[in-house]
């Protein structure tokens, strides 16, 4: 049970990095928290309209964690928060009555995020 509590400590710490990276400061980050069910994969929730983040990780991901293998972690919880950038894409997908300006809005919107984190960060 400990090395759960040492991997959240160090996860919770991470995500809040990604957090900072990817301009997502204004949405509420919750605490990192195991899955539900046993065999799960790592997964988040973004609940919209409250801007909120739920990261839960699996069995697996702790497993890798204990292994050493952090940059591989690193990158799933990277992937994990990057869904907060896109859902509104994917929700506005499944939205039965959408237009084309509003896929196109939440289209424009996603990428000026996306460009902005790589001019800030200077990643090119």
């Amino acid at each position: 049970m400990k090395k759960h509590k040492e991997f959240e400590k160090w996860a919770n710490k991470k995500l809040q990095e990604i957090q900072k990276v990817l301009f997502l400061e204004h949405f509420d980050l919750k605490p990192i928290k195991p899955v539900k069910q046993e065999n799960d994969g790592s997964s988040s929730a973004f609940n919209f309209p409250y801007q909120t983040i739920q990261i839960e990780y699996s069995k697996a991901l702790l497993e890798d964690w204990k292994k050493n293998k952090k940059d591989d972690v690193l990158g799933v919880l990277v992937h994990e928060m990057c869904h907060s950038l896109t859902d509104p894409l994917y929700g506005t997908g499944y939205n039965r009555f959408i237009s084309k300006d509003e896929i196109e809005n939440t289209r424009e919107r996603l990428t000026d995020h996306i460009a902005n984190v790589v001019l800030k960060h200077k990643l090119i």
